[in-house]
């Protein structure tokens, strides 16, 4: 169907034609262009081979949360039509503490395997190869600092 552009903004749920006209002036609606009547520019709503006007619009613009492009199909959210007893219910089977620890499970099993205890024969091993030869403590500023870079080579390495 052809649509002047204040219908074309219409049909979108704009109040004003500003955004049409701006995507018009920046080229982006070429491929939905369809001829004048008098002054009037119309556009294609439903050309062949594209997406709807009103898609190919919501794909230009950045949506925010009033956007009339927003609300796409305009369907209400089923939580807003829900009873109380049926939000609790909801609640408890979306956000209850199963919910929650079947979510986090994963999370719990990846820190687990980060704190394994390290191989501290491995390491000790490590750590010799990179000393060599080493004095007894005390140990100077620079021989601790020379330590504890080796501990970490050794650990991560190991």
């Amino acid at each position: 169907m052809k649509l002047t552009i204040s219908e074309a903004a219409a049909a979108c749920g704009y109040k004003s034609r500003s955004v049409i006209y701006r995507l018009q002036q920046s080229g982006m609606l070429r491929d939905y262009e369809a001829g004048r009547v008098g002054r009037n520019r119309l556009l294609e709503s439903d050309p062949p081979g594209r997406c709807t006007l009103r898609d190919h619009i919501a794909a230009c613009v950045q949506l925010r949360h009033d956007s009339p492009l927003g609300q796409r199909h305009g369907l209400a959210s089923p939580i807003a039509e829900m009873t109380d007893d049926q939000l609790a219910a909801y609640c408890d089977e979306h956000l209850g503490e199963a919910a929650l620890a079947a979510a986090i499970a994963p999370i719990n099993e990846w820190i687990d395997a980060q704190r394994q205890e390290p191989e501290w024969e491995r390491i000790a091993a490590r750590l010799n190869a990179f000393l060599g030869a080493w004095s007894a403590p005390p140990w100077t500023a620079g021989e601790v600092n020379t330590l504890a870079l080796c501990l970490e080579m050794a650990q991560e390495a190991g």
